[in-house]
């Protein structure tokens, strides 16, 4: 008759002493040494490995499966977030390109101001200096006749 679970202590030990008188002390060793402390029925078997271990790769590959669309999203959702980003900062290169450029449109017209300015100034200051030098040689000339007129009348007297 089955027992309801596995042996007690006690009953193991009984088992042994019987065991003892019947085989010897090492024999009786032996084979309570051989059987486990549990049901036959209750060991795994190399089905229920099996069994186990599909069950095992089955939930693997659906968890995997789970992480690979997540990846996958991870990725889609990256990839849109990068191309927005080179999207605003291609515009902003459109822009600061065409900021410079207006910048550089009015340096260049700044200097072409500046150049014609700079030539104006330059002509009005060669006519000034010619009457100036004019004016100052035809005073030196004013002065020169009068003292040499003199010298001459000092000298011939």
């Amino acid at each position: 008759m089955p027992a309801s679970g596995p042996i007690s202590e006690g009953q193991r030990l009984a088992l042994l002493n019987r065991l003892c008188e019947v085989l010897g002390e090492e024999e009786a060793n032996t084979l309570m040494d051989s059987l486990p402390p549990v049901y036959w029925e209750q060991l795994a078997t190399k089905s229920d490995l099996a069994a186990s271990e599909q069950r095992l790769g089955s939930e693997m590959r659906s968890e995997f499966s789970k992480v690979y669309r997540e990846l996958h999203s991870l990725r889609t959702e990256t990839a849109a977030e990068f191309a927005k980003v080179y999207g605003e900062l291609h515009s902003l290169r459109t822009e600061t390109a065409a900021e410079f450029a207006k910048v550089y449109g009015e340096l260049h017209s700044l200097r072409t101001e500046t150049a014609a300015e700079f030539k104006s100034v330059r002509s009005e200051m060669a006519l000034q200096f010619a009457r100036q030098t004019r004016t100052m040689v035809f005073t030196m000339l004013g002065l020169a006749v009068p003292i040499l007129g003199t010298i001459l009348a000092v000298g011939l007297s």
